[in-house]
C-alpha cells in the first residue's frame, strides 16, 4: 500500500504542534516573499491557504499527482518527483519527462532531499505523501516552501459530504492558478469536463438495477478497500453502481471477508498495481473457499483499473465510461481516452 491507512488522526492537533515549533523560520520565509507579488487565496481542506508568488519549481508525490500535473503541461516545472515505486506505472507518453528527473524516493518524501532539489512547491496529499510526523504543508511552510492538498485526501482533516470526479478537476484547476497558467490549461480540463457531461448524458434516466461492487485494492489476510470517500465511489457512483462498502466514512480503509461474503457483490474491481498482478489478486479471490458463494466469484465479474485510474487524476473519467459500459451496455457509453503529451505548455 502506498496510501497508509489513518484511522483514528488527530491530525489539527499534531500539525498545530508540528507548527509552533517552526513558526518563527515561516515568519522569516514569508517576510522573503518578492514585494509585488499577486496573492492568491484557495481553500485547501477547508481552510484558506494564501500563495504570494507564482510557483516556479515543483515536487511532486504520488503516481496520479504526476500524472495530473503533467497532464496540465507543466513538465517544465518539475524538478523532482517521489513515491512512485516504478516509472512503469506512468502513462507511457509521460515517461520521457520522469526519466530526465531525479526520484527522492519510490515511497515516501524526505526533507532533507526535498529541500536539496530548491523546489519552491510540493503537491501531495495525506496518505499521497504528506503524514503527521513526515512531511507536512506546514513544516514545508516553515522553510518558505508552498503546498497544495490533493482533495479526495482532505477526509482526514475536515469533514466531507461526498467525493465527485469533479474533485479531481478542481485540483487541476487550482494547481494551473498557483502556476499563473490557467487560461493555457483550460482547453486540457475542458476536454475532461466535456467527457464527464456526455457520460452524465449518457446515463440518464437512471439504470432499473445498480450492481453491488466490491473494490479490491490490497491484502489477504484483511481486504483493503474503497470506502465513501474514496475516487473509486465516486466512479461507482456515475456508472450507476453500488459499492457495498459505502459505509466506511474514509477513502481506503480496511475492510473485511465477512461483510464482503454478506454483501455479495455482484462485481469486483480490481486495482492493479505492485504486486501480486491484478491476475495474481484474481487468483487469490478465486482459490479463497469462503468466497465460493459470492455472486461475483461464482460467475467470474472482474473488472481491473490501474492505481492511477482509480485515484483521483486525469484517467478517472474514461475509466468510469469502461466501468459504465460495463455495467450497463444498454446505455450505449462512449469511451473517451485520454489524451496526454509530455509536451509543456508554450
Amino acid at each position: 500500500m502506498r496510501r497508509p491507512l489513518f484511522t483514528a488522526w488527530v491530525l489539527p492537533l499534531a500539525l498545530l504542534a508540528a507548527g509552533c515549533s517552526d513558526r518563527n523560520a515561516a515568519q522569516t520565509a514569508a517576510a522573503r516573499a518578492p514585494q509585488g507579488a499577486a496573492m492568491l487565496s484557495l481553500d485547501v481542506c477547508g481552510q484558506p491557504v494564501h500563495y504570494d508568488r507564482i510557483a516556479q519549481q515543483a515536487v511532486t508525490s504520488d503516481v496520479n499527482i504526476t500524472e495530473m500535473f503533467l497532464y496540465l503541461g507543466l513538465g517544465s516545472r518539475l524538478v523532482a518527483y517521489s513515491g512512485i515505486p516504478s516509472i512503469a506505472e506512468i502513462s507511457p507518453q509521460l515517461r520521457p519527462v520522469l526519466q530526465r528527473l531525479p526520484n527522492l524516493s519510490s515511497q515516501e518524501m524526505n526533507m532533507e532531499t526535498l529541500l536539496g532539489t530548491g523546489a519552491d512547491f510540493v503537491f501531495a496529499g495525506w496518505g499521497y505523501g504528506f503524514r503527521p510526523g513526515g512531511i507536512t504543508p506546514q513544516r514545508l511552510s516553515s522553510h518558505g516552501i508552498a503546498s497544495y492538498v490533493l482533495s479526495e485526501s482532505c477526509i482526514h482533516v475536515q469533514k466531507r459530504e461526498r467525493i465527485a470526479l469533479d474533485d479531481a478537476l478542481l485540483d487541476m484547476e487550482n494547481i494551473s492558478r498557483i502556476f499563473g497558467v490557467a487560461q493555457q490549461t483550460r482547453p486540457r480540463i475542458e476536454k475532461l469536463r466535456t467527457s464527464l457531461a456526455l457520460l452524465r448524458q449518457q446515463m440518464q434516466g437512471n439504470p432499473t438495477t445498480r450492481p453491488r461492487v466490491f473494490v479490491y485494492d490490497s491484502g489477504q489476510e484483511t481486504p483493503t478497500t474503497a470506502g465513501h470517500f474514496g475516487m473509486p465511489q465516486a466512479m461507482l457512483d456515475e456508472a450507476g453502481a453500488t459499492n457495498i462498502f459505502a459505509d466506511l466514512p474514509n477513502n481506503w480503509p480496511q475492510g473485511n471477508w465477512e461483510d464482503v461474503i454478506e454483501r455479495d457483490p455482484e462485481w469486483i474491481v480490481i486495482i492493479d498495481y505492485g504486486r501480486p498482478s491484478a491476475q495474481g489478486k484474481i487468483d487469490f479471490l478465486l482459490q479463497k473457499k469462503e468466497l465460493e458463494a459470492v455472486s461475483a466469484i461464482r460467475n467470474r465479474r472482474f473488472f481491473v483499473m490501474s492505481y492511477a485510474e482509480a485515484t483521483p487524476g486525469p484517467r478517472n473519467i474514461e475509466a468510469t465510461q469502461r466501468l459504465a459500459a460495463t455495467l450497463h451496455p444498454e446505455h450505449r457509453i462512449s469511451i473517451q481516452p485520454v489524451a496526454f503529451s509530455a509536451g509543456d505548455l508554450p
